[in-house]
């Protein structure tokens, strides 16, 4: 039950009602000419509405992504005091005028009173974007629903240099110090947020960008930070400053003056070359990596988490006979880590076209249900923040293609999970010896190290056998094109479907068997029971034996051709 939630939203619902309703709408409803009309549909039980005037949809499950407002203008003259102050902090009367940095009197809801603020305006093509202020405590806010860009935006428009900081002060610093083409992050940094909404609404300012210099904060957090944009921009056009014994840049502009600063940021490193390890370079992940491990999630696959989890920079081979359920097992594997960990996911799925369909299925997912239209408005909003899918061009289907659109995709949307789905759909008309297979999946391993993303690649096995109408397990050395795709990948799943063996569900189990974990921290060998939830919108659970009960196959198949794919086209 979500009446509370919905009523959070403006949704009147009188008394304590469950199931389907209907009600006035809050966003048309004040403004019609007939009061009286409910023309907006609520499940209250599942938490979603939609108004068939208006349009006004969603789900409280889900967040939905708002239109964003502009701020109202603001006077940008300063006290004599606020320049005072910030000649004590090193910055100029001349750098404040050029930052357009003015003042106000605002309510803080910190102190939940108007205080006398400082007031850091964002610009995009000249016109006023946001706000944050700021007051004598170092309270902040922004805009409520203002949308979220770099500070400083316009300051780097046809440069192919720029610097990023982490805060306004740290901006006007670099400025200080005739550093002119730098922009900062609008909300600083924060431990385990990797999200970038503002990178998201302002890519295109650097995407011709030739050099990036990341100057974030000396903690964590900044550490953080500066590890997730180089990751998103490409560490071969990245460099970093390094504050040495100083927090960030105000703090090294206030205490040894502009000169100095300036030399720290024209002194930035490079990141550590493509195979070149300078153990300087990672001694702090060394120790981190001693007492903590390596990082790595839960896909949340019934018993899947005491064998296997995912870690970043790597990539796994999903196999399985047709009809397996490996595209079905990715999807939900996808949904899961989207939803526990605001994870993105790219698809390359041709198999599963046409594109309507394969995000019905996802939606199914979210919902657990096999959604209405009004299921499907509440999670749209969801599935265009979290999941992208690569077209499909017939004339260009290389491997080399596809993982140019993700790394497209991991620089514009930060995305975590890569799906290629399958490997036999894609052109392999360049392979001339026995050699193409080992070289092309070394660049997946490439692409995963490079951009930190997880890679799942389902590729379809070679010509399997039955007996007795059931087809023998394959295993990675079945696998259509080369033993190359145990020895290369990190980790190596098989699905199985028993048929037969029915579920409680109403369908048949598959059994997952992990059968290559490159690296002990992220699981071992072992397999798992799970199966869909065909009247929960296919949703996979875990499974025990006791929800089994065999049931003899209809058809009895000798033998299965798998040097094709799924679709009958050849390999």
């Amino acid at each position: 039950m979500y009446l509370k939630e919905l009523q959070d939203l403006g949704i009147s619902l009188k008394g304590n009602p469950s199931g389907d309703v209907k009600t006035k709408c809050p966003q048309c409803g004040p403004t019609r000419k007939n009061k009286s009309d409910v023309s907006l549909s609520v499940n209250v039980n599942k938490g979603v509405y939609n108004c068939h005037n208006c349009g006004w949809s969603g789900s409280v499950k889900f967040k939905p992504k708002e239109d964003y407002i502009l701020p109202a203008k603001i006077d940008i003259n300063l006290s004599p005091k606020i320049i005072d102050w910030f000649k004590g902090r090193g910055i100029s009367e001349a750098t404040l005028s050029h930052w357009k940095v003015g003042e106000s009197i605002t309510y803080m809801p910190q102190v939940k009173n108007n205080r006398k603020t400082i007031n850091f305006n964002y610009y995009k093509n000249g016109n006023l974007i946001n706000v944050k202020y700021r007051d004598s405590e170092k309270n902040f806010k922004m805009v409520s629903g203002a949308e979220l860009i770099f500070y400083g935006l316009d300051n780097i428009n046809e440069l192919k240099k720029v610097y990023i900081v982490e805060g306004e002060m740290d901006a006007l610093s670099l400025h200080e110090a005739g550093v002119y083409s730098v922009c900062s992050v609008p909300n600083g940094a924060s431990k385990g947020n990797q999200r970038l909404e503002y990178l998201d609404n302002c890519w295109r300012s650097f995407e011709d960008k030739d050099e990036v210099i990341i100057c974030t904060d000396n903690d964590e957090a900044g550490l953080q930070l500066r590890a997730e944009l180089a990751r998103r921009f490409g560490h071969y056009r990245c460099k970093y400053v390094d504050w040495g014994d100083y927090k960030d840049a105000n703090e090294v502009l206030v205490d040894k003056g502009a000169e100095t600063l300036r030399t720290i940021v024209k002194s930035a490193k490079n990141f550590p070359l493509e195979g070149v390890l300078n153990i300087a370079d990672i001694w702090d992940d060394v120790l981190q990596y001693n007492e903590n491990g390596i990082v790595n999630y839960d896909m949340n696959l019934g018993g899947s988490n005491e064998y296997f989890k995912l870690a970043m920079g790597e990539w796994t081979v999903v196999t399985g006979i047709p009809n397996s359920g490996k595209s079905d097992i990715i999807d939900q594997i996808c949904v899961n880590i989207a939803t526990k960990y605001d994870f993105r996911c790219a698809m390359f799925s041709p198999e599963s076209f046409p594109y309507e369909g394969h995000i019905k299925r996802v939606a199914n997912k979210l919902n657990e249900t096999n959604c209405t239209n009004d299921q499907l408005n509440g999670t749209k909003d969801f599935i265009l923040e979290h999941f992208y899918w690569v077209k499909i061009d017939l004339k260009n289907l290389t491997l080399e293609a596809i993982l140019n659109h993700f790394r497209d995709l991991v620089f514009q949307k930060g995305v975590n999970i890569c799906v290629i789905d399958p490997w036999n759909m894609l052109d392999h008309s360049a392979q001339k010896d026995h050699s193409y297979v080992g070289k092309v999946l070394s660049q997946i391993t490439q692409f995963c190290q490079q951009t930190n993303t997880h890679l799942f690649l389902v590729a379809h096995p070679r010509k399997i056998e039955s007996e007795n109408g059931n087809y023998k397990k394959p295993t990675l050395y079945d696998i259509s094109g080369s033993a190359d795709f145990f020895n290369k990948c990190y980790n190596g799943l098989i699905c199985y479907r028993n048929i037969g063996d029915r579920t409680d569900y109403g369908s048949d189990s598959v059994d997952i068997h992990v059968e290559k974990v490159k690296r002990k921290e992220n699981g071992g060998l072992g397999s798992f029971s799970i199966a869909p939830d065909f009247d929960n919108g296919a949703v996979y659970k875990p499974i025990t034996a006791a929800q089994k009960r065999f049931e003899a196959p209809k058809k009895m198949v000798e033998v299965v051709d798998l040097d094709q794919d799924e679709t009958g086209v050849p390999f």
